[in-house]
């Protein structure tokens, strides 16, 4: 082959050379989009890479395997999320009223919606989730429920009983079934009537009327 031709053969692009760091956090934002569009079950490296606008090795010079990228996710996010979460909540007991829950409840509703990116990777899970993700949710899942455990009425210096504590976890779990519908189908959750049903069944709970 004559330098000539040489010259003229089409050369292939690469990824423009940018430091790992932001490498990351472009991998990072792609396999985001991916989940908050299609869920867990097309989560691959080459789908992250199509995503990214990039090659394979591009991304497996940045993360050696599929779940430390995921694991690295989860941290970012969930940081996001239990702060959005738990933002809502007051200080402490004494600042808590007779409807803390719908409170709550509302202002968990308004943030998932504003924040889709944040909540997808934790409440669009299913049969596809890697363990690593799965572990990594249920870690925050028992922050949260210990966290509502803690805010109801209880004798001063008292820990959470075991009541209080299967009742925070039925909350988790109403609360994760329409963390799925605002997501998936906004339109079909009424906030409002959300939170209402939310302060019932925490009176239920409780054994007020």
């Amino acid at each position: 082959m004559t330098k000539a031709a040489a010259g003229t053969r089409k050369r292939r692009a690469y990824a423009a050379r940018v430091p790992l760091d932001v490498r990351r956090q472009q991998l990072l934002d792609a396999a985001l989009r991916l989940i908050s569009r299609d869920g867990y079950a097309g989560l691959t490296v080459e789908a992250i890479a199509k995503e990214a606008g990039v090659t394979k090795p591009v991304v497996y010079g940045a993360y050696a395997k599929l779940p430390e990228l995921l694991a690295e996710l989860l941290e970012r996010t969930q940081k996001e999320a239990v702060a959005q979460l738990l933002a809502a909540f007051p200080p402490d007991a004494s600042a808590a009223n007779e409807h803390l829950a719908r409170d709550v409840t509302r202002a968990w509703t308004t943030t998932v919606r504003e924040h889709p990116d944040t909540w997808a990777p934790i409440l669009l899970t299913g049969a596809h989730t890697p363990e690593v993700v799965l572990q990594r949710i249920e870690q925050s899942r028992r922050v949260v429920r210990d966290s509502i455990a803690a805010m109801f009425p209880r004798k001063e210096g008292s820990p959470a009983g075991a009541r209080d504590l299967l009742a925070a976890e039925a909350l988790v779990a109403v609360a994760h079934h329409f963390g799925r519908r605002l997501l998936l189908e906004p339109e079909s959750v009424d906030d409002d009537e959300l939170a209402r049903l939310i302060e019932d069944l925490v009176r239920g709970a409780l054994g007020r009327s």
